[in-house]
């Protein structure tokens, strides 16, 4: 029985503010801000929604509530987890009150040990900052009839235990901040003499994103990708663009800059363990949330990116990792290569920092993309190094280079100049420390950020 429902039948403060009334308050709450800063906001958002309104629009999937139905399963020795995260619906159908709305995402957890001495779990490797049941309670204290010390039980009773007894099986939740489109948590057991860990990597439904439209099953089906070696590829990407199309799928746009190679799930769990999100779709309601976070400063992490085009289609999978607003971000596109490297999948994409918005001929209003592109390149290499995934790295030539003194222009009219290379970022299924990183004896940028003098070979 959800909680909400639960507590309304053991209530007994008659009267009080329904949930309904209260989610829908919440959402007409306005943020306090300066008068400035208010003008200059009511004159940007039709501004923004009037560049946004060209976007083709993309339906929300629906989605079911039977979230054990996701429940991923790990082993290791006598110890198995099972493990999901749940989407705010499915979280508000489960506990009937609106968690996600208070950033908070429930992951449930089922632990199964057959070891012979007893096992805690580290809840800080779920979530280094997890809310406990007291504080989930107090966000909806007095709210629907709902008492805080009936919740407060309620909740404790539903969170999974911290001690696992020898030849037992416990389950419940763990209350971790709110992470959409993808959720990467580890699992971490300890006991005397005796650790296990576990890394779950999953995808959140209720949120529509680049690559759930396209059907990956069916793109390069049927032995269609071209496997290459280590020279076969680099051959292959030097021959590629130099830049991804503009939205007429004509003009050069951004500089194809970024190679990825690895399993999408071992680099999407890299990306999401970093702190980059997936981007949603392009619809009227992404429209309206990018243009209040451009305009009143608030946060907006799964923001959408504008579609550039790659082997005659819009980009597969987008990403990005947002400062305050949508206004500041790194941000990166990526297609899927009809190619592989040993049976590996390649990826082919662009990665670039926005640093403000600006108007444009071309989409009325647009982002101001940062003219020092390779230092967006650099910022990705170390993030990707600092993940313990990347096994191996290198670059190659194909963009060409251009200097301060003759920079290109991308789509949107920005300029900004590069050494010329592609970083290729090669993924592997272990953890590796820098020691262990492996170097490709090709090209090398140099300059003091990377990209700002031609590059060298090695």
């Amino acid at each position: 029985m959800p909680i909400g429902r639960k507590l309304r039948r053991i209530s007994s403060r008659p009267g009080a503010e329904s949930m309904a009334a209260y989610a829908a308050g919440a959402r007409t709450v306005a943020a306090v801000r300066a008068a400035g800063r208010l003008a200059v906001a009511w004159i940007s958002i039709p501004i923004l929604l009037l560049a946004l309104a060209g976007c083709s629009g993309t339906p929300v999937q629906t989605e079911s509530m039977d979230y054990k139905a996701r429940v991923q399963t790990q082993a290791e020795g006598a110890v198995r987890v099972s493990a999901v995260a749940l989407s705010p619906a499915e979280s508000l159908a489960r506990f009937g009150v609106p968690l996600a709305k208070q950033h908070i995402q429930p992951v449930w957890l089922e632990i199964a040990s057959e070891e012979e001495t007893e096992l805690f779990l580290m809840l800080l490797s779920v979530d280094r900052e997890y809310f406990t049941p007291s504080e989930v309670a107090w966000q909806f204290k007095g709210k629907d009839g709902m008492r805080f010390d009936d919740m407060v039980s309620a909740l404790v009773d539903r969170h999974v235990p911290i001690a696992i007894a020898p030849h037992s099986t416990v389950s419940g939740y763990v209350f971790t901040n709110l992470d959409p489109g993808a959720k990467v948590f580890a699992v971490d057991l300890f006991g005397p003499g005796i650790v296990r860990s576990f890394e779950f990597a999953q995808l959140v439904p209720g949120m529509e994103s680049d690559f759930s439209r396209v059907d990956f099953d069916r793109l390069h089906a049927g032995g269609t990708a071209k496997d290459l070696d280590l020279d076969g590829l680099r051959a292959y990407l030097q021959q590629l663009p130099c830049c991804v199309l503009g939205g007429d799928q004509k003009t050069p746009g951004d500089p194809l800059n970024l190679v990825i190679v690895g399993d999408g799930s071992t680099v999407l769990a890299a990306m999401v363990r970093r702190g980059w999100d997936l981007t949603e779709t392009i619809r009227g309601a992404t429209k309206w949330r990018t243009a209040i976070s451009s305009a009143f400063g608030s946060k907006y992490r799964t923001s959408p990116v504008s579609p550039l085009y790659l082997f005659d289609r819009p980009q597969d999978v987008a990403l990005q990792k947002a400062r305050g607003t949508v206004d500041e971000r790194n941000h990166l596109r990526l297609w899927r290569a009809p190619v592989t490297l040993d049976g590996q999948m390649v990826w082919v994409g662009q990665v670039s920092r926005d640093i403000g918005v600006k108007f444009s001929r071309k989409t009325l209003v647009t982002h101001k993309v940062d003219p020092v592109i390779d230092e967006a390149r650099l910022y990705l290499t170390l993030d990707m190094a600092n993940s313990q995934s990347l096994q191996t790295l290198g670059y190659v030539e194909g963009v060409g280079h251009s200097g301060r003194d003759a920079p290109r222009r991308n789509y949107t009219d920005d300029p900004y100049y590069t050494d010329g290379l592609r970083a290729v970022l090669i993924f592997g299924a272990d953890r590796y420390s820098l020691e262990e990183l492996e170097f490709l004896p090709w090209e090398w940028p140099t300059g003091p950020i990377a990209g700002t003098s031609p590059a060298v070979r090695p």
